[in-house]
């Protein structure tokens, strides 16, 4: 327990460097998910973690886990909408769920959970990552 005034790290809470996972590739846009603490491309599969969008391509093909580190950000991003179960108007203030590195979908069946839905127009799905 803290009783004296005690020096304190801030941190803005948006972005982040992950360890990249052995032999992968994560283009710069791209959704990103921790498959058990590694920073994999976003797929549809279940329990995965969002931890936001690549914003630098990484290129850990030839390395191990934690071999290179994956720069991610948080925040609201517009996505690109699924055309075989897409995000509708309708679904805003719900979760939406990753199909792959670059699409979101309202269909969570084995799916991860990218963020809340703030928006849906022309331009895309509107994420809150």
């Amino acid at each position: 327990m803290i009783d004296k005034a005690t020096n304190f790290v801030r941190r803005a809470g948006v972005q982040f460097e992950h360890p990249v996972a052995a032999a992968t590739k994560i283009p710069k846009g791209a959704i990103t998910m921790l498959q058990v603490g590694m920073a994999v491309n976003a797929i549809a599969a279940a329990n995965l973690v969002c931890v936001g969008i690549c914003t630098h391509s990484v290129d850990n093909s030839t390395g191990g886990d934690g071999d290179k580190r994956a720069p991610t950000e948080k925040g609201c991003f517009v996505l690109r909408n699924s055309t075989t179960a897409p995000v509708t108007r309708a679904h805003i203030g719900q979760d939406c769920y990753a199909e792959d590195n670059e699409f979101v979908t309202i269909d969570s069946a084995g799916k991860s959970v990218v963020g809340e839905i703030v928006d849906v127009d022309a331009s895309g799905v509107s994420v809150q990552i």
